[in-house]
Formats: structure tokens, sequence, C-alpha cells
């Protein structure tokens, strides 16, 4: 974990120089658009350092946490994108909004709907779009909280369907779109459209940013640099109003990696000079069902939360099937809670502990069981033998040294 405070101020200042010197490169165009240093920094000095979200009395502010504050992480709950089937959609979100811990969901995304399956700017992605958020309603409705925020569109990849939600006035103003920053220091006229979009609607625009590491940025170290150099892309770009975080691993691809955890520790510790809230995206490997799905999330909230980060997720088996339920968010507040006030050095030897639990399945990780056989339906809550794993795992990581509550 990183331990020197000169640190963070080289990774910001060699981060602003990536930016300013080669610039965001548009695809469409073939060549970057260049900005100035008065631009970013004029663009710091407007972000905003807390936003709330959601709706009445279900409403939460997300603010930029500082490193070992004590302060709870906010927490967004949910599948993050992973591909879902039409009929489990509500139901697994259900089982997020029904947990008190999670402060707003960030569900799946539906790659058919009425049996067709989707294709791009055409109607069906559009339907698709809409019957998501639908959904999503739905699920917060019946978990009485019709208020909470929702990061939804992930069923899109134009700006097509995005418009449709805003003017249908499905994607409320206290709601928020996902824009992802293309690998590396890249975006479109998509992206650039559903930003302008949103300021428009006045709907928060959600960043993401998931740098690839051994990938352009080569290894961790680089891969820190352009992670906050794309951060600072997202504000000048898009005007977010919060950036996920997402380093992901080449060939690991889980943020539960020890190089990840490092690029979002890093990311994290200069969150103060970005100046908007970072949220960690939690990605295991395994899913639901598996002891080390749950080691993995222990380490990669601990990390997050010592160093400064919200929280995402967990989104099981990398984001490839839906194979979680909302047992495995209330895990990840539970434990960000309770790291919130270490300090980073404290947090490193807690997640190294716990890597030794799950370090090995990365290579070939076990997807885990479906959502139907983690969760109860009728009882609304876990399977018996799922929640018996979690107590065994949760007792084992208060054993290493973590004060649950």
């Amino acid at each position: 974990m990183p331990s020197d405070p000169s640190m963070v101020k080289d990774v910001f200042e060699a981060s602003l120089q990536l930016l300013l010197e080669i610039g965001i490169y548009i695809v469409e165009l073939g060549s970057a658009a260049r900005v100035s240093e008065e631009e970013v920094r004029g663009a710091l000095s407007s972000a905003k350092s807390e936003v709330r979200l959601g709706v009445g009395a279900d409403s939460r502010v997300l603010s930029v946490r500082k490193p070992a504050s004590g302060g709870k992480p906010f927490v967004f709950g949910g599948y993050a994108g992973t591909p879902t089937p039409e009929e489990i959609f509500k139901p697994s979100a259900l089982s997020y909004a029904l947990e008190p811990l999670v402060d707003a969901l960030d569900h799946g995304s539906l790659t058919s709907v009425a049996g067709l399956s989707l294709a791009r700017s055409a109607p069906s992605e559009v339907e698709a779009t809409l019957l998501e958020i639908r959904l999503l309603r739905e699920a917060i409705e019946e978990a009485g909280r019709p208020g909470l925020h929702l990061l939804a569109c992930e069923s899109s990849t134009s700006a097509v369907a995005n418009a449709a939600a805003m003017a249908s006035g499905l994607l409320r103003r206290s709601d928020a779109q996902l824009i992802p920053i293309l690998n590396e220091m890249k975006v479109g006229y998509d992206q650039l459209l559903k930003a302008h979009t949103g300021r428009l609607y006045s709907v928060h625009n959600a960043a993401l940013v998931d740098p690839i590491v051994g990938g352009f940025a080569r290894g961790a170290a680089g891969t820190a640099i352009c992670a906050v150099a794309e951060a600072l892309t997202s504000i000048v770009a898009y005007g977010a109003s919060y950036v996920l975080v997402h380093p992901y691993h080449i060939h690991l691809k889980a943020t539960s990696a020890r190089e990840c955890l490092w690029v979002e520790a890093v990311l994290g510790l200069a969150g103060e000079r970005l100046g908007v809230p970072l949220v960690g995206d939690v990605w295991p490997a395994n899913g639901g069902g598996c002891a080390e799905m749950l080691y993995e999330i222990a380490a990669n909230s601990i990390v997050a939360a010592s160093c400064g980060l919200n929280l995402l997720g967990p989104a099981p088996a990398n984001g490839e099937k839906p194979h979680g339920s909302g047992l495995e968010a209330m895990f990840m507040a539970e434990v960000g809670a309770a790291a919130a006030a270490l300090k980073p050095s404290h947090a490193a030897e807690l997640a190294g502990e716990l890597l030794r639990f799950y370090e090995s399945s990365l290579r070939n990780p076990n997807p885990g069981v479906p959502f139907g056989e983690l969760y109860d339906l009728e009882r609304r809550e876990p399977a018996p033998w799922w929640a018996s794993v979690y107590r065994r795992v949760r007792e084992h990581v208060a054993d290493l040294g973590l004060e649950l509550e």
C-alpha cells in the first residue's frame, strides 16, 4: 500500500501532465482534443465535493472521503452491468434494495428484450434500457424505498437509449447515467452526447474509469497515473458528478488482484485533489456461493474504504454471470464501515492476510451458482446455506483483526 505522502502529489502532477501532453483522443476524429491547464483547473474548481442522490427520505449524500477518516462509505449495491436475464432482473435487484446498508442501486444489463437480442442504436436497445429502469423502479417500490438513487442505463451502449430514458422521465434528475472513459484516454461521440444530454436534463453523469493493468499503461504504477488522468478527463469532458474507479487486470480481470488493489488505493488517496466523490468498484473473480468471493470482497473493501473510496458492487464472477445477491453487498458495506478508520498501513496488513484465502483462485475462478440458489425469493432472504458461509467468513475476518459491528 502507498505510504509516502509525497507520492500522491507526484502521481497527481504526473497525471495532469499526461492529460496536457497527449490530450483526449476522439475516436471518430482519429485525433486528440487538447486541453489547457487553465481548463483543467477550472473544471476542478467547479466540481462538487458532495452531491445529494435520490429523493426524499431515501436520498443520501455522496461525498469526497478522507483516508482513515472513519466516515461510513456510501454503498452502491448491485450487479454493476453484469448481463442479467429479464426473468431474474427485478428479483435480484430487489435483494439489494432490501438491504438497509445499501444507499443506491447499480444493477445489471439486459441483453435481450421480449426474446430479441439487442442491436446498437436500434429500437431494441432503447426498449431494453427503458425496461431496465422500469424494473429497477418496481424493485425499489417493493422494497419500500421508492426514492433510492439509481445508477442506470447499463443496457445502453449508444446515446440514443440514454436520451430516451431522460425524455420519458424514467431516469429522474436524482438518478445517474453511466459514461465510461474508453481505454486509454479516449472518448467517442456517444459518450460526449450522453454527457451533454445529461447536463441539459440535469441528470447526474457517473464516469467510469477502468484502466487496464498490463495494457497501454503497463504496470500498477503507470496504471495509477493513467487512472488519475482519466478521472481528470471525465471531470473536464463529462462534468462528472462522481467517478467509478475500476482498474482491470489484463489477465486476472478482478479488482481484488494485488496490482488493482494498489491502483485503487492510490486513486483513493488522490481523491481530495480531484475534488469529486470517488467510488471503488468491487469486482471479485469468484461468484456467489464461494467463500473465496467473500474473502475477495473483504480485501477489496478494506483497501478501498481505508484509502478514501466509496464502494460499489460486488459484481459477481468478474461481471460475467449474475451469480450474486444482496447478501454480498451487505457484507461489503459492513467491512467498508469497519475499515473506514483504518490507516492504509493497517489495511495493507489485513488485505495481505485475506489474499492467502483467494489469490490462488483468481486464475481459475469458480463462477458460483445462480441467483435462485443463493436467495429465497418467497422469504426475501439469503438461502440458509449461503448465509451460513457468510457468517463463517465474517467471523474469520473479525478474528483477523477487523472490528465488525
